[in-house]
């Protein structure tokens, strides 16, 4: 009876570093996941950057004077796919002259520029667009994880920041109002 007590015990603490091991396997598996999905998305940041093909989903807006509110991301982005651009605010508490409570800027990009600080693993990206509204300078920091930071200026006093992600077109979720 004690021989099988003794066999169990050491069997059970043999089970319990073979939990322990397990679990510091799976732990050092999805350090390496992630690590190649923090890759993978730097990658994709870094080509719509590169070809000019992004839309920025901005879940917060602040104007020039500090003050910030959080939005719907589906309907207040910057958006560019190389030869024109977007920019839009809404709100879906009423509707505004572009259907969805806000304005739509559209028309061409011009003098598209971008590079990319090591450091802090960031492309800072400028480009102006034309439109019948007027034409504005957008100004973007963009970071290897996607997240992002533009500040939109115009002939207008004062400035409009959207904060959110860079996602590509084919995978936004945003809604285009009524452009003019």
């Amino acid at each position: 009876m004690a021989a099988l007590l003794i066999a169990m015990t050491a069997y059970s603490q043999e089970q319990e570093l073979t939990k322990k091991e397990k679990k510091k396997l799976e732990k050092e598996l999805r350090k390496e996941q992630e690590a190649k999905d923090a890759e993978m998305k730097a990658q994709v940041v870094a080509l719509m950057i590169e070809y000019q093909r992004f839309v920025l989903e901005a879940d917060r807006l602040r104007d020039s004077k500090g003050t910030q509110v959080q939005v719907s991301s589906t309907i207040n982005f910057i958006a560019s796919d190389s030869i024109t651009g977007v920019i839009q605010i809404g709100s879906n508490s009423y509707v505004g002259m572009n259907g969805v409570g806000g304005i739509t800027a559209e028309g061409p990009v011009s003098n598209y520029k971008f590079t990319y600080n090591e450091k802090s693993k960031a492309y800072n990206v400028s480009y102006n667009l034309r439109s019948t509204l007027g034409n504005y300078d957008i100004r973007m920091t963009v970071f290897s994880d996607g997240r992002a930071d533009a500040t939109v200026s115009s002939n207008w006093p004062g400035q409009l920041n959207y904060s959110g992600y860079v996602v590509p077109p084919a995978q936004s979720r945003v809604y285009k109002g009524t452009s003019y």
